[in-house]
């Protein structure tokens, strides 16, 4: 199954809430979020969301496509700054898995991990710091817009 087969049942409009932390010994902070779900360009679907970090809007953006293999590249106002981060992962246990990385102040890069869910419709977010377990740093659960 594809990409595009597989979060079928997340194409439309949702409302939610995003969750973030920094650190896997922080609270979670929670915010409103809304997300935009479609296809484009007959082979991708872009994932289009909100949220906010206090009192200032955030935004982002997930493209994704593939059979096999995923593939995918992520924008957002807050996490990646004025670059992209790209990603290649797969279905696995009902889930779209991504990995990817971005440069650290000093040493290796950290990895990042992005899954997508549409059994429950959530996305979430995951840091890997080189040497250590991934941990959780988002969540974005959505309901449908009413």
């Amino acid at each position: 199954m594809g990409v595009v087969d597989h979060l079928t049942p997340l194409l439309g409009r949702w409302q939610g809430t995003n969750r973030l932390r920094l650190m896997p010994t922080d609270e979670f902070r929670s915010s409103t979020a809304t997300a935009t779900i479609g296809v484009t360009a007959a082979r991708f679907v872009s994932i289009a969301y909100t949220w906010s970090d206090g009192d200032a809007p955030q935004d982002g953006l997930l493209l994704l496509g593939g059979d096999d293999d995923a593939a995918g590249v992520w924008v957002d106002s807050w996490h990646t700054g004025p670059t992209w981060m790209t990603f290649t992962g797969g279905i696995e246990d009902g889930e779209l898995r991504l990995r990817g990385s971005y440069p650290a102040e000093s040493g290796p890069d950290w990895g990042w991990h992005i899954h997508v869910r549409p059994g429950d419709a959530v996305l979430t977010m995951h840091n890997v710091v080189p040497g250590h377990e991934p941990y959780q740093v988002v969540e974005l659960a959505l309901q449908p817009m009413r």
